[in-house]
């Protein structure tokens, strides 16, 4: 739980350094805060809440210039190997002075540690078992070409859509086959890239999101089925991108609001039992709300123009 109440500030924090602005800041983490499925689940093991803060550490440490970016963005590739997508901002924030190593030095550092943990890890077992799943290795986690295009295809079910299904075994799907965010943000993020003159001034930026989108998707569709949870980074740079949309164009906050409370309720359907959940659950819920009601009191007049 511990990673879960760091999620609002680091997603402040990584907002506010990546746009210097604390309105990205507070949107950013309103949105990640409205993500059960990445605050809440860490209770049972999941590591989705602890990834993020790693993403959004890294995020907020290369925007600042702090020393130990390198570590947090290392351990989030040890999380999980798709937090490669950071790459792209960590390459376009990173120190203009120096040598090709010091300027390099957080994404060179970074790839140490999950290079060394894979190392260990051979010299122990022999083999590198693929996170959870004693029956993939370095050899056996590849896909071959029509899986990867299957899992591309699904990839957009699962990003334009709250229902979803798992293609492999349809009787097997569960939350992890459906997006934690809603499809109102990933469609900002990518209207927003693909139009990007228009939404950034730092032209940079937006090709260093798409960049690492894509990373994170290319990643997924060749070592495992399509994933939400193997999606995650990706999501988050796609959900960075769609505040500059939700900025110009405020109409869509409510409606971004309004459909992120699917994933609560699917959320409790899913873990009620099993995390004893009570009233409480929904506080988060509660406070997001009423902070976009008090925004939109004090706006009124900018949101009515």
């Amino acid at each position: 739980m511990f990673y879960s109440l760091l999620l609002p500030v680091t997603s402040y924090l990584a907002g506010k350094s990546l746009f210097n602005s604390k309105w990205h800041g507070l949107m950013l983490a309103a949105a990640v805060t409205m993500m059960p499925f990445v605050s809440m689940i860490s209770g049972i093991g999941y590591t989705s809440a602890g990834l993020f803060v790693l993403m959004l550490l890294t995020i907020y440490g290369v925007c600042q210039g702090r020393w130990w970016t390198w570590i947090t963005f290392g351990l989030a590739i040890t999380t999980k190997p798709f937090a490669l997508a950071l790459l792209p901002i960590l390459w376009i924030k990173r120190s203009t002075g120096g040598s090709l190593i010091k300027r390099n030095r957080y994404i060179l550092l970074g790839l140490l540690i999950p290079a060394a943990y894979v190392i260990i890890q051979y010299i122990q077992a022999g083999h590198v078992t693929v996170g959870v799943h004693p029956e993939l290795n370095e050899a056996t986690v590849w896909q071959g070409p029509v899986k990867i295009l299957l899992n591309l295809a699904y990839a957009l079910q699962i990003l334009f859509s709250v229902h979803n299904y798992h293609y492999p075994n349809p009787g097997g799907t569960g939350h992890e086959n459906l997006i934690h965010t809603t499809p109102v943000l990933i469609f900002l993020g990518l209207f927003a890239l693909f139009s990007y003159k228009k939404y950034f001034d730092d032209k940079k930026l937006p090709i260093a999101l798409l960049i690492g989108v894509l990373i994170c998707f290319g990643l997924n569709a060749i070592v495992a089925t399509m994933n939400e949870y193997y999606m995650q980074a990706g999501v988050l740079l796609l959900i960075i991108a769609s505040l500059n949309a939700l900025k110009k164009h405020p109409i869509w906050i409510p409606i971004a609001l309004a459909t992120l409370h699917f994933q609560w309720f699917y959320f409790y359907l899913a873990f009620s039992e099993r995390l004893m959940l009570t009233e409480m659950f929904f506080g988060a819920v509660v406070v997001v709300d009423l902070l976009f009601l008090g925004w939109a009191l004090v706006c009124w007049r900018d949101i009515e123009k």
